[in-house]
């Protein structure tokens, strides 16, 4: 049985609990809007950018020694700081 579904339900499951957090992006030259639009785009340049998650692996369970399950949460943590690194860059705080 192959590791990354489980990877992917992981990371599923740790993005729906940080979207279902109370705090949100602000900046005081956006509407909440734009800042939807520009925290969808640096979410999608994270996954982009971030090692590891461009292409699925199909090689097996003990394939490289890793697990699945850590290798996705990694990844998913690496992913959220990337996204909150660019919405930053763009002026953003959290509220």
């Amino acid at each position: 049985m192959n590791k990354n579904p489980a990877a992917l339900l992981c990371v599923l499951a740790l993005t729906a609990c940080a979207s279902g957090t109370s705090s949100s992006w602000y900046r005081e030259t956006s509407s909440a809007d734009q800042a939807e639009r520009d925290r969808i785009q640096c979410e999608r340049q994270a996954r982009i950018n971030s090692p590891g998650t461009s292409t699925p692996s199909y090689r097996g369970i003990n394939a490289g020694g890793g697990s699945g399950v850590s290798d996705g949460l990694a990844n998913a943590e690496r992913q959220s700081g990337m996204a909150n690194d660019c919405m930053r860059a763009k002026g953003y705080s959290l509220r």
